[in-house]
């Protein structure tokens, strides 16, 4: 009996450790990769509170009609009325000025990159955590006709690798650097995303395969405990 017993004990131990082990398994399975993109769009302070410049807030304004389109979800920004020469309260800024203008989104997860493209009047610079990622276009050899004629300009965009060495889990920064060099209007329009992957749990698919492996697991130890109650009954003599 006393042997019986220990046999017991050992085999209810082996059977909940394969219990817990086939939670687990059940667990994990119930979890995949689901890529969340973290939008990045100019769309003024009143619309995100992440975005803001050196003066103040930041608002969405009615673009100079040599400018391109505001990209996908963005609007123009700036400061003030210094887009459209016509709107109420436009005003020119003066030459040599630079605003900063700051966008803060937080990652969750561990960011694996992400684009963005950039348009501004006359030109910006961009860094993400106050590291460089374009360097406001030089002034040698640039006429200024509309904007500045290369690097990051107003009438088409310039694409960024936002790498993901410089994307940290939580909060991050992204700066633009947008200078006045040649008079009249100035703006800034970003748009962007950063791919951020996370487990995504499906508690669904999980609690299935978990409460199956409990019903084999159950199903096996009655069983076995079914056998050794057969082999303890003692046979009888003639």
């Amino acid at each position: 009996m006393k042997l019986s017993n220990t046999i017991r004990s050992r085999r209810a131990f082996s059977v909940g450790a394969s219990v817990l082990s086939l939670l687990f398994l059940a667990a994990a399975a119930g979890l995949r990769a689901d890529t969340i993109d973290i939008s990045l769009a100019s769309v003024g302070s009143a619309a995100d509170s992440g975005q803001f410049n050196s003066t103040g807030d930041t608002i969405a304004i009615a673009p100079n009609a040599a400018w391109a389109t505001a990209l996908p979800g963005s609007s123009w920004v700036s400061f003030g009325s210094t887009g459209d020469t016509s709107a109420p309260g436009f005003f020119v800024v003066p030459n040599g000025t630079v605003i900063s203008f700051f966008d803060v989104f937080t990652v969750a997860g561990v960011a694996t990159g992400g684009t963005l493209s950039v348009m501004a009047d006359d030109s910006a610079a961009v860094l993400l955590n106050g590291v460089s990622l374009m360097a406001e276009a030089t002034s040698v050899g640039n006429t200024y006709s509309t904007c500045s004629d290369f690097g990051i300009g107003c009438v088409s965009p310039v694409t960024i690798d936002l790498p993901a060495s410089l994307l940290q889990t939580g909060v991050n920064t992204l700066e633009f650097q947008v200078a006045q060099r040649d008079g009249s209007s100035f703006g800034l329009d970003y748009s962007g995303s950063v791919a951020d992957p996370l487990p995504v749990s499906e508690p669904g698919s999980g609690l299935q395969l978990g409460m199956g492996f409990l019903i084999l697991a159950f199903v096996g130890y009655r069983r076995d405990e079914s056998q050794m109650q057969m082999r303890a009954i003692p046979l009888e003599t003639a």
